[in-house]
């Protein structure tokens, strides 16, 4: 009993962040007021979350006894073998203690992956109701401050200039990150769950609302993800997706028509002068140039790039080149590179044996819809990520992370074998040891700053590189 009271206090600390950062940090903020910028609010929830994990890890790993999820050998060495090329870039990087906080995040985010893993397998349904409420209640709550500063400015006639009245992010792709890896999974409740007619009549004025908020946030690359996602969403299960489909099709189809009728006809006819983008836009907002960097970096530096998170001492403007395959090309080199891509196919070849349209017809319509939405979340978001820096911001880590555990614990759900007790018989147990020194590592990596940005220093938690803009922490010239 005593070694399980622990383990349950952590994961309640972690739920706990998790909530703060994915339901709270985008629209309420309740921190202190040294803390000047909206990403570094989420990045500290981020690490709290993280070491929350980690201690989980290990807590689970040698007291409780108990493994965490049994990984393929051969899935686990290429883990080494991209753990010691991500080191050596690291070691060669021109701020080696930086390009540590990068990869340490990262693994304690794989932590995070195998945590959500763990708690589907205890109890999948409460699981999904907690994460499903939690993106509901923190789109609600984001929508009641959008809308009430749209009617302000409608009532006073006063124009909304950015970021009002989008809050809560450091830069506004940031939230188009958080809004389309959520897109996905607040639709279960309308195709699985057993709903009232006023609550799924709700829900689904709620999802039109919600896409007023993209069109106004003049976002083309989700709309061309989105398309991409569905796309590929309706190839690959077919008749089986056609809900799902139908369902946003009349949700966008809806929420450009609310859109214009609240953003163009209300505004003409109250005479009032809200500035709004479109989608039409012309700009490129310069992403050539940032992606010819980024292949300059790489033809420089091809085995073992110029460090990871070490775009931003390359670039004057930007901390990323908004391209996750060049970023990872140009920072951690192209042969980690091609092992994340491999990796990532691997997944997903197994996710497509295992949830064929074949094999749909076999699960019930939960488990069904659940494994159509997160191939629609994952794809969508792996093409927005070839034109924005979805692997970069803290929300955007937390949630791609949350669903990859999601596909980790429906994929191996019903498979007990898999959870073995091998690893816990063994005198050497790795994973927990490993999660002690990714705890360490980010802990010393991120002190530097984090003692200088909660002191209150006039350049907050800056690493002093030369982009300005949100990276890790956000760097202001």
């Amino acid at each position: 009993m005593l070694s399980i009271r622990p383990a349950l206090i952590l994961q309640f600390l972690a739920m706990l962040c998790f909530v703060a950062l994915i339901t709270f940090l985008p629209s309420v903020q309740f921190m202190p007021k040294f803390i000047i910028w909206f990403n570094d609010r989420q990045r500290l929830v981020e690490l709290l979350l993280l070491g929350f994990v980690l201690l989980d890890g290990i807590l689970i790993g040698l007291v409780v006894k108990k493994d965490l999820l049994a990984i393929p050998t051969k899935l686990r060495n290429v883990f080494f073998i991209l753990l010691a090329l991500a080191s050596t870039s690291s070691y060669l990087a021109q701020s080696p203690r930086h390009a540590i906080i990068e990869i340490s995040v990262f693994a304690g985010l794989c932590y995070l992956s195998l945590f959500v893993a763990r708690l589907y397998y205890e109890n999948k349904q409460k699981l999904i109701q907690q994460i499903t409420v939690a993106l509901w209640a923190s789109i609600l709550l984001y929508m009641l401050s959008f809308y009430t500063g749209y009617i302000t400015a409608i009532i006073f006639k006063t124009p909304l200039n950015w970021p009002f009245p989008f809050t809560g992010f450091s830069n506004i792709r940031s939230f188009n990150q958080y809004q389309l890896w959520a897109l996905g999974l607040i639709c279960l409740p309308l195709l699985a769950f057993d709903l009232k007619k006023n609550m799924r009549a709700f829900l689904n004025i709620a999802l039109i609302a919600w896409w007023v908020l993209l069109f106004y946030s003049a976002s083309r690359g989700v709309l061309l993800a989105w398309l991409a996602g569905m796309l590929l969403t309706a190839y690959v299960y077919k008749k089986y997706a056609r809900p799902f489909l139908r369902l946003q099709i009349i949700n966008i189809a809806l929420g450009v028509c609310s859109y214009y009728l609240l953003f163009k006809v209300i505004p003409a006819a109250n005479e009032s002068s809200l500035v709004t983008g479109t989608i039409a836009r012309e700009s490129t907002d310069d992403r050539l140039e940032l992606w010819q960097q980024a292949i300059v970096l790489i033809r420089e530096s091809p085995i073992f790039g110029v460090g990871p998170m070490h775009y931003a001492w390359h670039n004057p403007t930007n901390g990323h080149p908004h391209n996750s395959v060049l970023q990872l090309a140009s920072e951690w080199g192209l042969l980690a590179t091609l092992i994340i891509l491999a990796i990532t196919g691997y997944g997903m070849y197994y996710w497509l044996k295992k949830f064929s349209t074949a094999k749909l017809q076999a699960v019930n319509k939960v488990d069904s819809n659940l494994a159509i939405l997160l191939f629609f979340t994952i794809i969508t978001n792996a093409a927005y990520s070839l034109v924005d820096g979805v692997i970069v911001t803290p929300i955007s880590q937390a949630l791609m992370f949350t669903m990859l555990g999601l596909m980790i614990g429906h994929y191996c759900d019903g498979q007990q074998s898999k959870y073995s007790n091998e690893l816990i018989k063994s005198k050497f147990q790795f994973r927990p040891i490993f999660a002690a020194i990714v705890l360490v590592a980010m802990v010393w990596s991120t002190l530097p700053e984090l003692i200088k940005g909660l002191s209150g220093n006039e350049k907050g938690f800056s690493m002093g590189y030369t982009a300005a803009g949100p990276r890790f922490w956000h760097e202001s010239k």
